[in-house]
Order: structure tokens, then C-alpha cells, then sequence
């Protein structure tokens, strides 16, 4: 990066958090460039493999995914070396020639990448011994059906009981060359065939419906195949002897492209990426942003080892909704996410259709993308191959918690659009699988400076009194080990402070002044009651009294009072998390918490529960008075104009009434728990 100042966040450390936020920068500058290109990696490594002599690569992409490629190629008998320790950017391959793998002595994990298990495929199909791919949940549930068919068309014998993996390859004899017309345009597919066709006598051949990314014949030319190239057909002459090469592997533009997109929206960028990958198979994307109205220029255009590349400068610009081509879906498949986010930020209306092929990703990208874009307020809908997306290019987003559910490519474009807003609130979950393709995507946008922060979760928990969420709150902060946040006495708390001073309720001065002054902590007592603590004493007793409840209820509204206050519920918000409790935790105070909870009853399951705490306490008073005046709370406070008490958009409802606090604890860490925040037990 151009910017030495920036500061460099650990992937290690990174991987131990799974909720992000970017924050946005006046002005982004600078030179730089991103890690290598992920397919051109993959296949440096099976290749090389396969080639006699030492093939050797420099730009390789040490994400999660491409390693499990390499490590894969070493546990198939592959002297690889890599000094990348030693300060020395240079992978060597010691090849073993087309027929000299050798057994694994155990099962071959893929990890999350879709690449490395469908090209593998193709290589262990035509193996004389038997091995097994497995990967991560996310994988496992992919369609691998699409390399399954040709290749057992080709003699392959596989096994897999669902056409997902674990896909076991048994002992190959003989592998017969085919002319595979494919169904779809895929260059996982077409490159899967190809290689098996490697290992047959005569020339295989794939033919597609349209042009996928072509990475697997050109690198196979460059390593000394024969292979033919006519329209939407590809060949390979099987047996070929095939020689190590050098491999200058360019950068990825499907990570440049979220840089693309930051750019072109942010108010004030002027940028160079600096040698991309421009592919004609792989640069559908930059031709969507320009058909946009986007300023991308291309400049030094170059041919490095039989692949285009080129600088690209971004800048700012007003977008426009297009209708994709179809003819560029192919090319700009991996980049749609991101492109669904420039369409949020364009004038009009980005329709797509014909991508089908995006629901069979590492998850189903339509749906996740328009789910989240849907949270942060943007006009869209999904449709059965596609999407269409209603922006403008002064959308302002909705604070909020977007879920990228573990799709490297959907997270890093929630990401994106966190950071295009100044004084947005919008946090990311799902970002654990980042580190499989783009595991530099953090230290790039810092050498932007462009602010990085791993969030601190919080849980909110809402609702009317009486529904146990006091209780609830403070036994979920204990089983968490987290800070606990009782907003509801901090607004009590205002209301004792406001009583002692004789203030009034609608004398917004000098609520705010009481406010800013205000001294206020919790603890969660061993007893798992919620112990508050107002200018260093404990006042319990005092907060649960009739008179200071009616007060906070009277001075909630008060906006100046509620401004100061802000800042002091979110200070709250520390490691390892939050849980706060309140009656606008999820629609004011934390909208961007990733669990929000919202406990209700009914109005005389609470009057009950109500009344018993009283008369535990030697408190003489009707059921029916109680019921009357919970039932006006209620009505003043779900009317109120000033954050009225109702659930958050995105918030779970539970109603307690014929709950145990037991059983209501056990739904809210299981829903903790489903969102990633709890792990069973602490011991």
C-alpha cells in the first residue's frame, strides 16, 4: 500500500471474531494492489504437480482455500515448497509428472473451497488408487452432481450418497476421453473433465452454453498441452508430457471488485489498483460498473504469462441501474454480491436475471444479499435466477446487523456497505469464512484508512414490565460472562434523581443536565439479582417504587434528556459483550446488535406477577388497580412519538405468560447460541 501508516490487523486474530463493522473515510487515496488471483492458484498448484521439473510461483494466494489445494498436492506424495517465512515470495513446485501421485494416508480436506474439491475431482477420478475429498459444513452441502455426471461417464467410479461431498473416488483403470456437453457454464465443471481428460487416450472435449472463465486451457498451454480452443468448445489431447513454468499469478479482480465498488460510491476516491487479473473471461464486472456509470479506467495493459492485465483507476461517480447482459453474467459471477450493493447506491432500477447459478454458491448469494440489503432499508426482491434492486445514489442505509452467513463474498459486501455512509451503525456476522479467499481484506481497507473494528456483540432484550426480562437479562449477562445494562434504571434512575431534585418531568434542561451528570453502574449478584448502584449507593429499593416508575415513564420521552443518556448506554457496550436490557435497546440504542430479543405477556399474567412481588414485600394493593395501570403504561408507552415500545424490525418474540424464567433463559441462549454468541455452558 501507498499508505505506510497503515495499521495491520492479524488473520489469526480475525478469525476468532465473527462480527465486523467498517467506518467511513472523508477521502480515500493511494496505490496498491490485492493478493493473487484465487484460480490461477488453485491450478498453479495441481498443475505444477503434475508437470516434470520445478514449476514456481510467486503471487500466490495464501488464503485458507488455495492452501487447502497445496496441502492437498503434499499429502498426494508433492515436494512443495513455499519460503514465505523467509521473506521470499516464491512457491516451488517439484512436479511428479502426469501418472506419479501416490496414495494419501488420509482423507483430503477441501476445507470451504468449492474450487479445490470440483478440480480435484477431475485429478483423483483418474487416479489407480482410492482417496476421499471431504470440507467444511458449507461445502457439504454443495452440488457436486454437476462434476459427478460427466466424469462417471468417463469410467470413473465415485461414491457419494447424496451428490455432495464426502465424495469418495475408488481406483480408476482406465479413463475414457468424451465430449461432454455441459449443461451449464461452469469453469469448475469444464476444468474437472478436462483434467481427467489428461489421463485418456485421444482428445477430450467440453462444450458450454456460454463462455466460462478459461484459466484451466490457457495455463494448460503454457505448461505444454495441446489443447484447442473453437467458440464455446474446449479440447485437450490426453498424455501429454507437460513441463514445469514459472507463474507470475496477477492480482484477483473478484477481490479488486469490492474496492471497485467502494470507490465508485464513495463521495471523495481517486485510486489505482495496480496489476489485476483482466481476464476476458473474468472481467464481466468492470463492464457492469461502466454500463453503470462508473469512472474505471484501465491503464498499462499488459500480457503476463498468457493472462491480461492491467492497472485500473477508480473514481467517484453516480450510478445508474442497468439491466445485465447476459452474455456478462458469466464473466461477473463471483462479483454479483458486491455489484448488488453498487446497485443499492444507483439511481433506478438494476434488474438481473439468467444467474441462477448464484443460489448453489457458498450459500444462496440471492437470498442472503437481498435479506440484508432488505434490513438496511433498500428497495429489493429476489427472483427465481436473479434480483431487482430499486437505489439511489443518496441512499441513506438503515442501522442494523446484517448476516453474511459464512459467504466470504456476501460478508465482505455487507462490509463494503457499512463503510460507504458517515454516521451509519451497520455491523456484519458471518465473517468467519473471509480468510478463505481475501485473508489481506482487512490490512488493504486500514491502508485505505478506512477504520476496522471488531464489534463487541450485544443482546438486547426488550419489552413492557413484567414480562421477566430483568430476571432473563441478568441470568443470560452470568451464563455469558458478559456486562450486564439495565436501561430501564437508568431511566428510573433519572426519575430518582429527578424526584430528589424536585425537577419536572417536561423541563428538558435540566433533565439533560442531570443526565450528563449521572452516575451509574451494575452488578450481577451471586444470587443473579441485578444490583444498581446510583453516585456510588445502592438503590434498589428506591427504583422499584410506584412513584419513581410513573415518573420514568413520564420523562422517557424527553429528547434532549434521551440524547444524553445515548452515550452512556452505548459506553456500556465493553469484551467480551453486552447484554442490555430496556424497552429501546433494539430500535434506538444498539440497532445494530446481532440478537435482539423482544419478552412479552399478557397484561394480567404481569399484573399478577406484579401484585405478588408487592405483597412479598408487605404491599397492600388490588390486582385490579394494577391491571388498569399497567394496561395506560402500556398505551402511553407503544403511542409515544419519542422511541414508542415495540419490537425491532429483526427482533425475536417471546411471550412469557405461561413461561418459567427457566425455559425463557433456555430460548434466548438457544437463540444466542444459533447466532453464534454462545457455546453451551461455561464452566
Amino acid at each position: 500500500m501507498a499508505n505506510d501508516n497503515s495499521v495491520m490487523i492479524n488473520v489469526s486474530e480475525m478469525n476468532r471474531h465473527d462480527l465486523f463493522q467498517l467506518r467511513h473515510q472523508p477521502v480515500l487515496r493511494g496505490h496498491f494492489t490485492v493478493p493473487g488471483d484465487k484460480s490461477i492458484s488453485h491450478r498453479s498448484m495441481i498443475f505444477g504437480a503434475l508437470a516434470e521439473g520445478v514449476t514456481k510461483v510467486k503471487g500466490f494466494l495464501r488464503s485458507e482455500d488455495c492452501l487447502a489445494t497445496m496441502n492437498i498436492m503434499r499429502q498426494l506424495g508433492v515436494n512443495i515448497e513455499d519460503d514465505r517465512a523467509n521473506g521470499v515470495d516464491e512457491i516451488r513446485v517439484h512436479g511428479v509428472g502426469l501418472h506419479g501421485l501416490k496414495v494419501a494416508d488420509k482423507v483430503l480436506d477441501c476445507g470451504n473451497a468449492g474450487t479445490a474439491m470440483r478440480l480435484l475431482s477431475g485429478l483423483l477420478a483418474a487416479q489407480s488408487f482410492e482417496s476421499t475429498l471431504v470440507g467444511d459444513e458449507s461445502l457439504s452441502v454443495r452440488p457436486m452432481n454437476r462434476v459427478i455426471k460427466p466424469l462417471t461417464t468417463m469410467g470413473a467410479d465415485i461414491v457419494s450418497d447424496k451428490g455432495t461431498a464426502p465424495l469418495t473416488f475408488r481406483a480408476s483403470s482406465h479413463i475414457q476421453a468424451i465430449d461432454y456437453l455441459s449443461p451449464i457454464a461452469s469453469a469448475q465443471v469444464k476444468s474437472a473433465v478436462l483434467l481427467a481428460g489428461l489421463f485418456a487416450e485421444g482428445v477430450t472435449s467440453v462444450a458450454e452454453p456460454k463462455k466460462s472463465r478459461d484459466h484451466t486451457e490457457t495455463m494448460l498451454k503454457g505448461f505444454g498441452a495441446e489443447v484447442e480452443v473453437e467458440g464455446l468448445k474446449v479440447s485437450v489431447k490426453g498424455l501429454p508430457k507437460l513441463m514445469a513454468q514459472d507463474i507470475q499469478v496477477p492480482a484477483d479482480i473478484s477481490s479488486a471488485a469490492f474496492f471497485m465498488v467502494l470507490g465508485l460510491i464513495h463521495p471523495d476516491a481517486d485510486f489505482v489498483i495496480e496489476n489485476v487479473c483482466v481476464n476476458k473471461t473474468r472481467d464481466g464486472v468492470i463492464h457492469i460498473l461502466q454500463a453503470m456509470g462508473g469512472d474505471i479506467v484501465l491503464t498499462n495493459q499488459r500480457q503476463q504469462a498468457g493472462e491480461s492485465v492491467a492497472d485500473i483507476r477508480v473514481r467517484s461517480s453516480k450510478l445508474k441501474g442497468i439491466y445485465v447482459p447476459h452474455d456478462l453474467i458469466p464473466s461477473a459471477i463471483d462479483e454479483f454480491p458486491v455489484l448488488f450493493v453498487a446497485a443499492a447506491h444507483a439511481t433506478g432500477e438494476f434488474k438481473l436475471t439468467g444467474a441462477e447459478e448464484l443460489k448453489h454458491k457458498e450459500s444462496d448469494r440471492i437470498a442472503v444479499m437481498i435479506d440484508g440489503l432488505k434490513k438496511l432499508g433498500v428497495n429489493c426482491e429476489s427472483l427465481a435466477d436473479g434480483a431487482v434492486i430499486r437505489g439511489h445514489h443518496n441512499i441513506v442505509l438503515n442501522n442494523a446487523c446484517v448476516d453474511g452467513h459464512g459467504d466470504h463474498r456476501c460478508a465482505m459486501s455487507f462490509l463494503v456497505a457499512s463503510c460507504l455512509q458517515p454516521g451509519t451503525d451497520i455491523s456484519v456476522k458471518g465473517c468467519h469464512n473471509i480468510a478463505t479467499s481475501f485473508p489481506d481484506f482487512f490490512e488493504l481497507m486500514k491502508g485505505l484508512s478506512v477504520d476496522t473494528q471488531s464489534i463487541t456483540p450485544v443482546i438486547t432484550i426488550d419489552g413492557p414490565s413484567g414480562v421477566g426480562k430483568g430476571t432473563t437479562s441478568a441470568l443470560v449477562a452470568k451464563a455469558l460472562g458478559w456486562h450486564l445494562l439495565d436501561s430501564g434504571a437508568i431511566y428510573r434512575a433519572m426519575a430518582l434523581k429527578a424526584i430528589g431534585e424536585g425537577l419536572m418531568p417536561d423541563d428538558e434542561a435540566a433533565l439533560k443536565v442531570a443526565a450528563e451528570g449521572i452516575d451509574l453502574r451494575f452488578e450481577v449478584t451471586f444470587d443473579s439479582e441485578i444490583a444498581v448502584f446510583l453516585d456510588g449507593q445502592q438503590v434498589n429499593d428506591q427504583l422499584r417504587t410506584e412513584a419513581c416508575g410513573e415518573m420514568a415513564s413520564k420523562i422517557a420521552p424527553n429528547k434532549a434528556m434521551r440524547a444524553a443518556l445515548l452515550d452512556r448506554q452505548k459506553a456500556f457496550q465493553q469484551a467480551p459483550g453486552l447484554v442490555a436490557d430496556g424497552r429501546d435497546m433494539g430500535t434506538v440504542v444498539f440497532q445494530s446488535a446481532p440478537l435482539k430479543v423482544f419478552l412479552t405477556a399478557s397484561a394480567e399474567e404481569r399484573a399478577k406477577r406484579r401484585h405478588k412481588q408487592l405483597q412479598q414485600k408487605g404491599v397492600d394493593v388490588r390486582i385490579r388497580d394494577l391491571l388498569k395501570d399497567i394496561e395506560a403504561r402500556d398505551l402511553r408507552d407503544s403511542s409515544r412519538k419519542v422511541a414508542p415500545l415495540v419490537p425491532a424490525d429483526d427482533a425475536h418474540v417471546i411471550d412469557t405468560s405461561d413461561l418459567s424464567i427457566k425455559e425463557v433463559l433456555g430460548q434466548v441462549l438457544a437463540l444466542a447460541q444459533k447466532n453464534g454468541l454462545y457455546h453451551g455452558l461455561q464452566s
